[in-house]
């Protein structure tokens, strides 16, 4: 007898599934400047990286640390986890109304220089795959089976996100930030900490 596989392995049928989209939908998706679209999608892409098994809310607090090559958000910030912290801390991220992620990683905000250099090996990586391609509307994570489902459901809404504020000529001119990354990335560094 041959087994047949679970087309629902996670349990989520398709009512439930139209209950979470409906409330990770982006809410507000305006034309964006393609600095802030790219280094939105980088930002985004980092903390869905990240391992988590809750479902994020917007505008609630949410921690990021990095241990070895993997990502964590967790409910519980760096001063409360007291000798059990689960990585070196890289700061406080927050789910915006349009699904895009913002990261605090200021001095203020204890970051830890490890988890900051993954952090940027991260950026740099993420930079380097979408020069590689060239286009970012095409690239843009819809669907991604290997992701568990809340980071899933993220990251399609986070596309969708994504293409709805991409300006009209936003591929060409994401394409010229791609060859220089650096410039867009030291100019959104102070944009970033000062939106947490």
């Amino acid at each position: 007898m041959e087994r047949v596989k679970n087309p629902n392995p996670q349990g989520k049928g398709v009512v439930p599934l139209l209950r979470d989209w409906e409330g990770v939908r982006p809410g507000v998706a305006a034309i964006k400047a393609p600095e802030t679209v790219l280094r939105d999608y980088c930002i985004s892409s980092l903390v869905l990286a990240a391992r988590f098994h809750f479902k994020p809310v917007i505008g609630k607090d949410y921690y990021l640390y990095a241990r070895g090559r993997d990502w964590t958000m967790s409910l519980i910030g760096p001063l409360e986890w007291g000798q059990r912290e689960p990585g070196a801390f890289l700061g406080r991220c927050r789910l915006r109304q349009d699904m895009t992620w913002e990261i605090d990683v200021s001095a203020e905000s204890g970051a830890h220089a490890a988890a900051m250099e993954k952090a940027q090996e991260f950026v740099a990586g993420f930079v380097e795959s979408l020069a590689e391609r060239g286009a970012i509307d095409e690239d843009l994570p819809f669907f991604v089976r290997e992701l568990p489902y809340y980071q899933r459901l993220l990251a399609t809404a986070l596309a969708t996100s994504l293409q709805r504020s991409l300006p009209p000529d936003g591929g060409d001119e994401i394409v010229k930030l791609l060859r220089a990354p650096r410039e867009w990335m030291l100019a959104g560094k102070a944009a970033t900490t000062a939106t947490g």
